[in-house]
């Protein structure tokens, strides 16, 4: 942990400098907090129940478990399924302790005098955010069938392998959600500062520390494999960045609007459009 707090102390020290100068001149982001609020709050919230199902199609029986052989992982992710089972306890606490810094970590937003006066529009961005990270999670997790590295470990009793939630290594939702949140704090703050070259560099580093960590105890508390971790990285950093950009955007160019449409009976969704 040591060298997170490295990290976090000088995260904060360049935080604390931009913010004392609270220079910005960043104009904000394209939100509608009064309808998106409410909806993402709500998916955000039903999602609970989406956690608790998924839980219970990714369980594994007895006979599905014996017929697991580590033989068949690729060697990149294999050397997981042999990692100490009296490691994974202590492992997954880590793995939590960080993955909740992470979600704090857009506390840092309140820095500055501009960004607390968007509260609203910020917190309806990171709703946003991690309700499409949760859509494109259920999506992969109730589709792809994977066996966390655990139920390979021939160190672990049979029944500790068998049961709920054990075939949703793919992709890791821990790292996803960490990185999510880190990395909108990133894209955000940079935004309201116009942080370039090695600040922007410094700011990003930063964010990927706590997900790294997430990942790496996530991997030790026998829950997922490397590629597991590597992709719920790169789709959390793609929801954390994208969604403000994407606010951004529309903000900058009129012309663009992204608004909810749906039809009684029928579909429903968003709506992307271009006005010549």
């Amino acid at each position: 942990m040591k060298p997170y707090f490295f990290l976090l102390i000088l995260f904060t020290r360049l935080t604390s400098v931009t913010a004392q100068s609270d220079t910005t001149t960043f104009s904000g982001y394209q939100v509608n907090p009064t309808f998106k609020l409410p909806v993402t709050t709500v998916a955000l919230a039903a999602s609970y129940f989406g956690f608790k199902q998924l839980d219970r199609t990714a369980s594994l029986s007895a006979q599905e478990v014996l017929k697991l052989n580590p033989s068949q992982i690729n060697s990149f992710d294999r050397r997981v399924a042999f990692y100490d089972p009296g490691r994974f306890a202590e492992a997954q606490k880590r793995s939590d302790l960080f993955l909740n810094i992470s979600i704090a970590s857009p506390l840092i937003l309140m820095l500055g005098k501009s960004m607390r006066q968007d509260a609203l529009d910020l917190l309806t961005l990171y709703t946003t955010a991690h309700a499409v990270n949760n859509l494109l999670y259920f999506a992969a997790a109730y589709s792809i069938r994977r066996a966390r590295p655990l139920t390979y470990n021939a160190a672990l009793p049979l029944e500790a392998k068998t049961g709920l939630a054990k075939s949703n290594s793919f992709y890791s939702g821990h790292v996803s959600f960490s990185t999510t949140a880190t990395f909108f704090a990133a894209k955000v703050f940079t935004d309201y500062y116009d942080l370039r070259g090695w600040k922007r560099i410094a700011v990003f580093s930063v964010a990927a520390v706590p997900p790294a960590f997430v990942g790496i105890n996530r991997m030790h508390a026998g829950k997922h494999f490397p590629t597991d971790v590597l992709t719920g990285f790169v789709i959390g950093s793609v929801c954390g960045i994208a969604i403000p950009e994407l606010h951004k955007k529309i903000r900058s160019h009129p012309q663009v609007s992204l608004r909810p449409e749906w039809f009684p009976g029928s579909s429903r969704g968003l709506a992307l459009s271009y006005t010549f």
